[in-house]
């Protein structure tokens, strides 16, 4: 609160921060705040007061040695909760509360299989796998969350039928694909892939958002493609998350290792990606931007966090509506409104709300599956 924080007391207390309960940091806050007699200090003074504190380029740099994605939770973990401690004690007493109970749940492991033949399974906590196997002989296991096909590494297969894997809103699943590829599907996605690949190439389609971890064969080349309604993204053997929800303005594809094609389909524009790197396809004015980005961002999803690093408050919405399953209404224009914070997936709704709330950007009020945001 004074600024006079060490590197070394930094270093101590972001790994406090990650031992100990939010609530107990929440409590010493308000204790703080309570006795400093910081009473009419606002919400957007104490989290830009806050947020400058902690953004020095030392201590920034001291957090990356933390393992992926802490540097993340760390930093935003400071502010979200140093921001919750000042936002109940200044507000709690002045307001109506704004977010109601309710029995809106995180998403789970949830999808549904489409066959050949058009016939579905649900794959969820009540299947039973007998009954799968019995449909479907292409499928070599399935436990909780995961399908696996049978292996087919040399494209030997002359029979192949076309699948789809759906995720619902609320739902996410895991495949191995045959050819040993495994695919992470996002809430509100769709993956269509044949049974067996052929000898040529590995192509499936995608709707919505998926991470990949492609499996490369030292004795050939077999390249696998991974195709959107705006792109298409060739590979051999890596390690990408791409985004091509249609609600959205733009399809974002971030490698983490090895290299990437990306194809833009509009203006047949390609790019190469390397490790580290993003390409975003505008949709409207199919326009083709690669930049250097903390790539693990991309990946959150599938580590169970919302990483929310000053980003659009209309995009930050469509990730909570898919994965929670809510309609959202806006009252008042949000435009350039961006928002900033580490949330767990596995969050109840109503405390993922006012952690956001802690921003100051907005107010939600939950009315059944539908979330109001406020201003």
């Amino acid at each position: 609160m004074n600024k006079t924080i060490s590197l070394e007391e930094q270093q101590e207390l972001l790994e406090l921060i990650e031992h100990e309960p939010e609530e107990k940091f929440s409590e010493i806050i308000s204790e703080l705040i309570e006795s400093g007699d910081r009473e009419n200090v606002s919400l957007e003074e104490w989290t830009n007061f806050v947020s400058a504190a902690i953004s020095a380029d030392k201590p920034v740099a001291r957090v990356r040695s933390f393992r992926p994605l802490y540097r993340y939770i760390s930093a935003a973990a400071i502010v979200v909760i140093l921001g919750i401690g000042a936002y109940f004690y200044i507000n709690t007493l002045r307001q109506p509360k704004q977010i109601a109970s309710s029995n809106i749940r995180p998403g789970e492991s949830k999808a549904v299989l489409v066959m050949e033949n058009g016939e579905t399974i649900e794959l969820d906590k009540n299947l039973k796998a007998n009954e799968v196997f019995a449909l479907n002989p292409t499928i070599k296991s399935i436990t909780e969350g995961e399908l696996v096909y049978n292996k087919d590494a040399a494209g030997a297969s002359k029979t192949s039928g076309i699948n789809i894997l759906r995720t619902p809103k609320g739902g996410e699943y895991r495949v191995v694909l045959p050819d040993g590829t495994i695919a992470w599907l996002n809430s509100d996605s769709e993956l269509k892939f044949p049974t067996s690949f052929d000898d040529a190439t590995r192509k499936v389609e995608l709707k919505g958002e998926a991470y990949f971890e492609v499996t490369s064969y030292s004795n050939r080349t077999w390249p696998f493609i991974v195709s959107t309604l705006h792109q298409e993204v060739q590979v051999l053997g890596t390690k990408f998350n791409i985004s091509a929800y249609q609600e959205d303005g733009f399809v974002k594809t971030a490698l983490l290792e090895g290299k990437v094609r990306v194809l833009n389909k509009n203006s047949q524009e390609t790019v190469i990606l390397k490790p580290g790197q993003e390409a975003s396809l505008d949709k409207a004015s199919s326009q083709l931007n690669v930049y250097t980005t903390e790539v693990e961002e991309a990946i959150a999803w599938k580590e169970g966090l919302f990483v929310f690093n000053n980003e659009d408050l209309y995009l930050a919405m469509n990730k909570i509506s898919r994965w929670y399953d809510v309609d959202v209404v806006y009252k008042g224009d949000f435009q350039d409104k961006e928002i900033w914070g580490t949330v767990s997936r596995n969050e109840d709704i109503n405390s993922l709300f006012k952690t956001l709330e802690a921003t100051g950007v907005a107010t939600f009020k939950i009315e059944g599956r539908r979330v109001l945001v406020m201003r």
